[in-house]
């Protein structure tokens, strides 16, 4: 109808002109590119409107053509996209029913026709590693990393998928890759250091660990000062293991950094004390060990004490030792089990019973208890109530030592280490308080001991 309308009023249109032609005849001179085209007025004016209408005609032809063309293409755009969510939605069913093949081949051919699908690769890596094929999911990433080469998540895969298949100078390459797009991305940096630190790279872990160091703050950046103490620590340690004067010099110039930075970190203290032992300066490892024990109560300084006067010999000095620091640590059964511990190397059988015995008053049972009890009973030739004390041992849940535990994860381990390989912290490892029970006072062994001498310098 508006087609007909228009043509009409183009009809009308040209039917004015012509009636004015008619009666006003006016003849003028066209000029179109040098040529001169004699013609009358009306009829330039028809020709020029006509010409207009013609323009308007096609612009608007071409204008709704263009529209068509777009709403078709987005048209085909809505199905493809219709069609491309039913076949990953078929993929995301099978796969979260289990069904690995059926998932993998409906994620493929969701690539086929639109490979820009990042989380795809991501999904088909796993499912390859599910099947257990490292190389095809290590080639799943690599075709991801092609798409989007910026992507450090992408890296980050594919550098623990190098982890897992042993390949670690290839991980490190990546990782490498990612820190050069951020360098402040503490993820790669941990996953970094992580690989240092397995492969026993010291030098490089604390180099990473420094850089982890400038992008952390508050409770963060404390744990993070621990960590790298630890791996100053370890370097230290293997210097010296390896021997040799120019590594325990470094050891021990290592060893003074990390009490200076840090006065609380009780690893320090201990390394320290070894490599003064090591060194043959005696005197001074039981100086570090004895001010240790009287600045951090703990048992680990007795302990390194214990090995060194025995080592030398001297379990006259390690006795007097003990004996001030029970005076002292009254309340401090864990000291006191070990005093026992010792007396019963020395054949102190009666003194280890009676310390024993005090510490049963204090504590409800526990299977290490019962264990030095049937120890001081075969010694003392009692095999009945050796086997008796064997048997508490096994009725009660726990273990037959004395364990050191993780102050944070509750790891057991029988000897003290100054880092926990299940929480990956650092200096967290004591022994438990005991479960205390209510008794009526007696006369604590500190009281019965009278031996006030000083921890030797």
């Amino acid at each position: 109808m508006l087609v007909r309308l228009l043509l009409i009023m183009i009809l009308i249109v040209i039917s004015l002109f012509c009636w004015l032609s008619l009666i006003n005849p006016l003849d003028v001179e066209f000029r179109f590119f040098g040529e001169v085209i004699p013609t009358d007025l009306s009829t330039l004016m028809i020709s020029s409107f006509v010409l207009g209408a013609m323009l308007v005609f096609i612009s608007t032809l071409a204008r709704d053509a263009k529209r068509a063309i777009e709403g078709y293409q987005k048209s085909r755009q809505i199905k493809k996209g219709q069609s491309l969510k039913e076949e990953l939605n078929k993929g995301m069913d099978n796969f979260l029913r289990g069904n690995l093949p059926k998932a993998k081949s409906h994620f493929v051919e969701v690539l086929k026709r639109d490979p820009s699908q990042i989380d795809l690769y991501f999904r088909l890596s796993e499912i390859a590693l599910k099947e257990g094929n490292d190389e095809e999911a290590l080639h799943w990433l690599e075709r991801a990393r092609l798409i989007d080469m910026r992507n450090v998540d992408i890296l980050l895969s594919e550098a623990a998928l190098y982890q897992r298949m042993k390949r670690f100078d290839e991980a490190i390459r990546i990782l490498n890759l990612a820190i050069g797009l951020d360098e402040t991305n503490l993820k790669v940096l941990r996953s970094l250091r992580e690989i240092y630190l397995n492969s026993r790279r010291w030098e490089e872990a604390i180099r990473i660990q420094k850089s982890i160091l400038k992008f952390t703050k508050g409770k963060q950046a404390e744990e993070e000062t621990l960590f790298y103490l630890g791996l100053k620590y370890e370097h230290a340690r293997e210097r010296l293991n390896r021997g040799g004067e120019e590594n325990l010099e470094s050891a021990l110039k290592e060893a003074k950094e990390i009490v200076r930075e840090r006065k609380t970190f009780q690893p320090g203290f201990v390394l320290l004390g070894d490599i003064y032992l090591r060194m043959g300066r005696w005197a001074s490892a039981g100086k570090v060990w004895g001010k240790s024990f009287t600045r951090f109560k703990s048992i680990i300084f007795i302990l390194r004490l214990e090995d060194l006067y025995l080592g030398r010999g001297d379990p006259s000095t390690l006795f007097r030792i003990y004996q001030r620091v029970i005076q002292h640590n009254p309340d401090n059964w864990v000291i006191a089990f070990f005093y026992a511990k010792f007396c019963l190397r020395l054949e102190m059988l009666d003194e280890a019973l009676e310390v024993i015995n005090e510490i049963s008053l204090k504590l409800k049972d526990f299977p290490a208890l019962h264990r030095l009890l049937a120890e001081i009973y075969l010694h003392k030739k009692d095999f009945g109530r050796a086997a008796q004390e064997f048997e508490k041992t096994f009725e009660l849940s726990g273990t037959s030592y004395l364990p050191f535990s993780c102050s944070v994860c509750e790891r057991d381990s029988i000897e003290w280490v100054a880092y926990c390989p299940q929480c990956h912290q650092w200096s967290t490892y004591t022994i438990k308080e005991g479960e205390k029970i209510i008794r009526l006072p007696s006369p604590s062994f500190s009281e019965r001991a009278h031996f006030p001498l000083s921890i030797p310098e």
